[in-house]
C-alpha cells in the first residue's frame, strides 16, 4: 500500500483554511479561546504529518522509529477528535466519538489498541478482540523482524514482531506487525476523514455567513473618506484575516487592508491638469469599492477579485526594481522631490524612492501630467493612477 502525500497535504491545507475561517467568524463567547487552541492543534498536526513523511523517507526500521511513527499518527487522530468536539460538538465516549469522526471505526480502534500496547501501557492493555470480547494483554517486547531469529515464529511477511502474554498464561506468544497492513490503512483513513471534516466545517461556515448576509452593512455615506473607513470596519468584522493590525515596539500601530489603502487616493490633490486625469482613476477606485461592498453584503468577498487594473506588467517592465521601490513613498508625507543628484549612500528611503520615481516619470507622464510639487505619498498615487490609465488606454481595453 502507498500513501498519497500530495492528496494529504492538499486536503490538510483546505481543512486548515476552513477551520480558520470558522474560527474568525464564530460568535460564541469562547471563540477566541477555541481559536488559540485550534491554531496550536493544527500546528501540531502539520508537524506530525511532516514527521510521518520523514519516517518513510528515512526507511530506518527500528523500535525507536516505530514508536516515533505511532506517536505522530496518534497526535493526528487525537487532534481530529478534538476539532470535531470543539467545533461540531461531537463528544461522548471514545469509541462513539471515533465512530462519528472517522470513515473507518475499526481501523482507528485497532490502531488505538496498538498505540496503547507500544506507547501508553504495555502491561494491562484492555481491548475488544475480533469476537467483541474484552481482553487484557501484556506487551513484553516489540522489535524489527529478523528472518533468522523470527522466521520460525512468524509465518507471514511483516516488519516488526510483538512478543505478547496474557494474564492467564505465563507463556509468551508472538504476533506480526506490518507497516502495510497495520499502519498505512490508518493514515489513509485519516486522509479520507480530513475531507469529511472539511465538509462538516464548511456547513457550519455557510450557516454563520448566511446570518451575516442578513445583516445590513453599517456604512457612513457622508463622504468618501468616511465611507472607506466604515467599509473597512465591516471588512474587519466579516473577514478579519483580510485586515492586518501591527503594533511595533515603539508603540506605533499600522492598520492595513485593501480598503483602508484607498484612503490615501482620496486625500491626494493635484494641479488642475493632473487632477482631471486623476479623477478618472478615482472613479475606478470608487467602483471597485462598491463591488467590495456588494460582496461583503453577500459574504462573497475575495481579495483577488478587486483592483486588478492597478498593475500593468507592460508598464516600464525593464524598471522592475524601480517599481518595487515605489512603496518607499507610501508612508512619507514630506515633499522630498528634488532634481539634485541622490547618492547611492542615502539613508533616506523616501529619497531613494524619489530617485526611482524620476526614472519612471517618462512612462507616468504618458498617461497623467506629473505634478512634482506634492508630497511623496501623492507622487505614489500618480504612479498608481498611471498604471490604471495605461491599462484602460491599451488596445486590449479599448477594444
Amino acid at each position: 500500500m502507498i500513501i498519497d502525500y500530495d492528496l494529504w497535504w492538499e486536503r490538510h491545507a483546505v481543512c486548515v483554511d476552513k477551520i480558520q475561517r470558522l474560527c474568525e467568524i464564530s460568535t460564541s463567547k469562547d471563540a477566541k479561546k477555541r481559536a488559540i487552541k485550534c491554531n496550536s492543534n493544527l500546528c501540531v498536526i502539520k508537524n506530525a504529518i511532516q514527521d510521518i513523511q520523514s519516517f518513510f523517507d528515512r526507511n530506518n526500521q527500528s523500535t525507536a522509529e516505530l514508536c516515533f511513527l505511532i506517536r505522530n499518527i496518534d497526535v493526528i487522530v487525537t487532534g481530529i477528535i478534538d476539532i470535531n468536539n470543539d467545533f461540531l460538538g461531537i463528544g461522548g465516549k471514545a469509541e462513539k466519538r471515533i465512530e462519528r469522526c472517522f470513515t473507518d471505526k475499526s481501523v482507528i480502534l485497532k490502531f488505538r489498541t496498538l498505540r496503547s500496547l507500544i506507547l501508553a501501557h504495555p502491561v494491562d492493555t484492555i481491548y475488544n478482540n475480533d469476537k467483541g470480547e474484552s481482553e487484557t494483554v501484556y506487551l513484553e517486547d516489540v522489535r524489527p523482524f529478523n528472518p533468522v531469529i523470527d522466521g520460525f515464529l512468524i509465518k507471514e511477511a511483516c516488519d516488526y514482531v510483538k512478543r505478547m502474554c496474557k494474564p492467564e498464561s505465563n507463556r509468551s506468544y508472538f504476533e506480526p506487525l506490518s507497516i502495510d497492513k497495520d499502519i498505512i490503512p490508518v493514515i489513509n483513513t485519516i486522509i479520507d476523514t480530513v475531507a469529511i471534516l472539511t465538509n462538516n466545517i464548511e456547513k457550519q461556515i455557510v450557516v454563520l455567513e448566511s446570518d451575516y448576509a442578513k445583516q445590513e452593512l453599517d456604512l457612513d455615506m457622508s463622504s468618501m473618506e468616511k465611507y472607506i473607513i466604515s467599509l473597512d470596519k465591516e471588512l474587519e468584522k466579516r473577514y478579519p484575516s483580510a485586515v492586518e493590525n501591527v503594533e511595533y515596539e515603539n508603540g506605533a500601530r499600522v492598520h492595513y487592508s485593501i480598503i483602508n489603502q484607498c484612503l490615501m487616493f482620496y486625500t491626494a490633490h493635484f494641479s488642475k491638469e493632473t487632477q482631471e486625469k486623476y479623477d478618472i482613476f478615482l472613479k475606478y477606485i470608487e467602483n471597485e469599492l462598491h463591488k467590495i461592498e456588494n460582496d461583503l453584503q453577500r459574504m462573497q468577498f475575495n481579495e483577488d477579485n478587486y483592483f486588478k487594473l492597478l498593475y500593468n506588467p507592460e508598464f516600464a517592465p525593464h524598471l522592475s526594481y524601480e517599481h518595487e521601490k515605489m512603496e518607499y513613498l507610501i508612508d512619507s508625507n514630506e515633499k522630498s522631490y528634488t532634481e539634485e543628484f541622490i547618492d547611492n549612500d542615502t539613508k533616506s528611503n523616501a529619497l531613494w524612492g524619489i530617485r526611482c520615481f524620476r526614472l519612471l516619470i517618462p512612462y507616468i507622464s504618458e498617461y497623467i501630467p506629473v505634478d512634482v510639487s506634492v508630497t511623496d505619498k501623492e507622487l505614489y498615487c500618480q504612479y498608481v493612477a498611471a498604471q490604471y490609465l495605461s491599462n484602460i488606454y491599451s488596445t486590449e481595453y479599448r477594444d
